[in-house]
C-alpha cells in the first residue's frame, strides 16, 4: 500500500515536472513580443508571435503580426488607395534575418468624402514568413514596425519588435499554428468559380481596366488593385463608383492611374485584382495588355496647368514687394539713378543680366528640387533655410555686401574674370547677374499670394511641368527688370543723381546688415537640444500655444472644441506678418483666447518629419499653413496664405457649430 502511494506521488510529481518543463519549453520555443502600445497613441496595440515551426528547406519561420484598433481607427492594406501609408517593417539592427514576407488579408473599402482607401478596422492579423540567413542557428529580430492609423486624422506610430530566436530550441505551438492557418485562410487566392477575362491599360486616358466573370453572379463587389512590380510602387489607382459595374455574371472595373512624377510604362506589367463580394474573396493576377481607346478631352487638365502658370507669374511678380527682396531691388534702382547719363543700350544690358540671374536661379532651384524629389527626399519651398550651413553662408554673403555698400570693403574679381564679365564702357555684367541670383535666394523664405498654389502644383507635377512653372516664377519675379530693359526711357521718371545719392548706399547697406543679423538669429534653434516631450518633437516658445499633435487635434474635436493650427518658421517672413498683423490683433487675439479654442503651433524652423507629414497630408509644401478644426469641420478648414481677420473669425465660427 505504501509502495502504491509512493508510486502515485512519483507519478503526479513526474506529471507536474513534465507540465513545468513543457511550459518552460513553450516560453522558450514560441517567442512573442506580447502586446505593445505607444504612450503617444494608445488606440493601437500590436503583437508579434512565432508559431514555433521552422522550415529548414526554405529557411522560414511562420509568424503572426496582430493589430488591435480601438473605436473608429483603421489601418491600411498593401496598396492603401488614394491616401494612407501601408504598414512596414524595417529590419534595421536585426541579425541573422534576411527579409520578412508579408501575406495580406482581404481588405475593406472606406470613404472619406470622395477619397477611397483600402484597409482594416478593429483588428487584423498579418501572417508573416521570416527568412533566416543560411547556416544561422541563432537569429535576433530587432526591427521597427511602422503603422499608420486614421480616423478624422492620421497618426504614424513606430513599435519596436525584438525577439531572440534559437532555432535549435523551437518546437511547434499548436495554438499559434492554428492561428497562422486561420490567418492564411483570410489571404485571397485565385478561385475556380470566377476568372479574369480582361486586363488592359489605355495610355490615352491612363486607365487600367479589368473584366471578371463568375457563374453565380455578383452582388455588391468591392475591388482592389496592386502590383508587385517595383516600378509601380508609387502609382496610385483611383476608383470611382461609375468606374465599377456588375451585370449578372460580368464585373467591369476601371482604375485611373497617376504618379507624382510621371507614369511608368504599364503595358505588360503584372497587376493583381482582389475582389470581395460577401463571403467571396479572391485575387487574380494578369499582365496588362495595350488597349486603344479614343483620346479623352483634356480641357480641364490644360486649364489647371494654365492656371498654375498664371499663379506662378503673379506669385513671382508679388515677390518683388516682399521685405526679403526690397534691399536688392533698392540697390538696383540706386544703381540706375547713379548711371543716369548712360546709354539706353547699357540700361538694357544690365537689367537683362539681372533678369537672367533671377530666371536662371529659379530654373536651377526647380531642377534641384526635381532631382531631390526623384531621389525620394521630402521637398518643400524654403527648405534650404532649415540647413544651418546655408543660413550661415547667406549671412556672410549679406554681411560682405553690406560692408561693401558702407565703403569699408571693395569686392574685386580676378583680372581674367573681370575681362570676361565686363564691357569696356560698362560695369560688371556678372555683378548684375549675381544681383538677380542674390534677390532670388533672399526671396525663398517669403510666401506671396498665388506662390503657394503654384509651388504646390509644381512639386506634385511631372518634371517638365515643375521646370515650366519655376520658369514662370522666374519670369514673374524678373518682370520689373524686363520692363525697364524693354523701356529704358522709364528711368527719366527717377530723380537725377546728386549729393543726396551718397546717403543711399549706407541706407541699403543698413538694410542688408539687418538681414545678415536676422539670418544669424535663425541659427539659434540649430544650437538648442531637441525636445521629445510632444509627438511632433518640437517646442513652442509661448506657453499659450501647444505643440502640433494629431492626437490632441482628434481628442479636442471629439470634446467639442475648436483647434487652430499655425504651422510657421522663424525664417518665414509671411509667417511673421500673419502673426503680428492678424493673430496678435483684435478680434482674432480674443477669439483664440476663448476657453473652447485650442491653439496649436508647428515650428518648422528646423527640419521636422512630423510637421512635414502633416503638411503632406494636405498636399502642402511650405509655410505659412493655417487650418481650423472643430465639431463643424472635423476635416479642418484651410485658411489663405496671407491671413485676414475676417477669414480667421469666419473659419472659427464655422468650425465651432455642427
Amino acid at each position: 500500500m505504501k509502495t502504491n502511494t509512493t508510486f502515485g506521488y512519483l507519478r503526479w510529481f513526474s506529471v507536474w515536472v513534465s507540465l513545468l518543463l513543457s511550459t518552460l519549453s513553450w516560453a522558450q520555443t514560441a517567442p512573442t513580443t506580447g502586446w505593445l502600445t505607444s504612450a503617444e497613441h494608445d488606440a493601437v496595440e500590436v503583437k508579434l508571435a512565432l508559431t514555433g515551426e521552422f522550415n529548414p528547406t526554405t529557411r522560414t519561420l511562420p509568424a503572426l503580426l496582430s493589430v488591435q484598433l480601438k473605436d473608429d481607427w483603421k489601418t491600411y492594406w498593401r496598396a492603401p488607395g488614394e491616401g494612407g501609408i501601408p504598414p512596414r517593417i524595417d529590419l534595421a539592427s536585426s541579425k541573422g534575418i534576411e527579409q520578412i514576407s508579408w501575406h495580406w488579408p482581404t481588405p475593406s473599402e472606406y470613404y472619406v468624402q470622395s477619397i477611397r482607401t483600402a484597409g482594416y478596422k478593429h483588428q487584423v492579423t498579418f501572417p508573416l514568413e521570416i527568412v533566416v540567413s543560411e547556416a544561422a542557428e541563432m537569429a535576433q529580430l530587432d526591427a521597427i514596425f511602422t503603422l499608420s492609423s486614421c480616423t478624422n486624422i492620421c497618426v504614424l506610430t513606430d513599435f519596436p519588435l525584438q525577439l531572440d530566436i534559437d532555432l535549435s530550441q523551437l518546437t511547434p505551438d499548436s495554438e499559434q499554428s492554428y492561428a497562422f492557418a486561420r490567418a492564411m485562410s483570410q489571404v485571397p487566392q485565385p478561385l475556380n468559380n470566377a476568372e479574369i477575362t480582361r486586363a488592359s491599360y489605355s495610355a490615352n486616358n491612363q486607365q487600367v481596366s479589368f473584366e471578371l466573370s463568375r457563374a453565380s453572379g455578383w452582388s455588391s463587389p468591392q475591388v482592389f488593385i496592386h502590383s508587385d512590380a517595383k516600378q509601380l510602387d508609387e502609382v496610385v489607382f483611383k476608383l470611382t463608383q461609375q468606374d465599377l459595374s456588375a451585370d449578372k455574371e460580368r464585373l467591369s472595373v476601371s482604375f485611373e492611374a497617376s504618379h507624382w512624377l510621371e507614369l511608368p510604362e504599364l503595358v505588360n506589367q503584372k497587376a493583381t485584382i482582389t475582389v470581395r463580394d460577401g463571403e467571396f474573396a479572391a485575387a487574380y493576377t494578369a499582365p496588362l495588355k495595350a488597349d486603344e481607346v479614343s483620346v479623352p478631352n483634356n480641357a480641364d487638365h490644360t486649364m489647371t496647368v494654365w492656371s498654375a502658370l498664371l499663379a506662378a507669374l503673379l506669385g513671382g511678380l508679388i515677390l518683388n514687394i516682399m521685405p526679403c527682396v526690397l534691399p536688392v531691388l533698392g540697390i538696383k534702382v540706386q544703381s540706375l539713378i547713379a548711371h543716369h547719363g548712360t546709354s539706353q543700350r547699357y540700361v538694357r544690358i544690365q537689367f537683362l543680366a539681372t533678369a537672367m540671374g533671377v530666371i536662371t536661379t529659379f530654373l536651377a532651384m526647380g531642377a534641384l528640387l526635381g532631382l531631390l524629389k526623384l531621389s525620394g527626399v521630402n521637398i518643400s519651398w524654403g527648405m534650404q533655410f532649415q540647413n544651418p550651413w546655408f543660413i550661415a553662408t547667406l549671412a556672410v554673403i549679406t554681411f560682405v555686401f553690406a560692408i561693401n555698400l558702407f565703403g569699408l570693403y571693395s569686392i574685386s574679381l580676378p583680372q581674367w574674370l573681370s575681362q570676361w564679365a565686363m564691357k569696356p564702357q560698362s560695369g560688371s555684367l556678372l555683378g548684375h547677374f549675381s544681383q538677380g541670383v542674390f534677390a532670388t535666394v533672399l526671396a525663398t523664405p517669403c510666401t506671396a499670394p498665388f506662390l503657394g498654389t503654384a509651388v504646390a502644383f509644381a512639386l506634385g507635377a511631372p518634371m517638365y511641368l515643375l521646370l515650366l512653372i519655376f520658369l514662370a516664377l522666374g519670369v514673374g519675379m524678373a518682370l520689373p527688370w524686363l520692363a525697364i530693359a524693354a523701356f529704358p526711357q522709364t528711368r527719366r521718371l527717377l530723380p537725377k543723381p546728386g549729393p543726396w545719392l551718397k546717403w543711399v548706399k549706407p541706407v541699403f547697406g543698413a538694410l542688408l546688415l539687418a538681414t545678415s543679423i536676422w539670418l544669424l538669429t535663425l541659427l539659434a534653434p540649430h544650437w538648442q537640444p531637441s525636445s521629445s516631450e510632444s509627438t511632433s518633437a518640437q517646442t513652442t516658445t509661448e506657453r499659450s500655444w501647444q505643440a502640433l499633435s494629431f492626437k490632441t487635434i482628434h481628442q479636442s474635436v471629439t470634446q467639442g472644441k475648436v483647434v487652430f493650427v499655425d504651422v510657421t518658421a522663424d525664417w518665414c517672413i509671411t509667417c511673421k506678418a500673419n502673426k503680428l498683423g492678424v493673430l496678435k490683433q483684435e478680434p482674432v487675439y480674443s477669439a483664440l483666447a476663448a476657453d473652447d479654442v485650442v491653439r496649436m503651433r508647428g515650428d518648422w524652423t528646423v527640419r521636422n518629419d512630423y510637421i512635414t507629414d502633416f503638411l503632406r497630408a494636405y498636399d502642402e509644401y511650405g509655410v505659412p499653413y493655417n487650418r481650423v478644426y472643430g465639431p463643424g469641420a472635423p476635416e479642418g478648414i484651410e485658411l489663405p496664405v496671407i491671413l485676414t481677420s475676417d477669414a480667421v473669425m469666419r473659419a472659427i465660427e464655422d468650425a465651432r457649430h455642427e
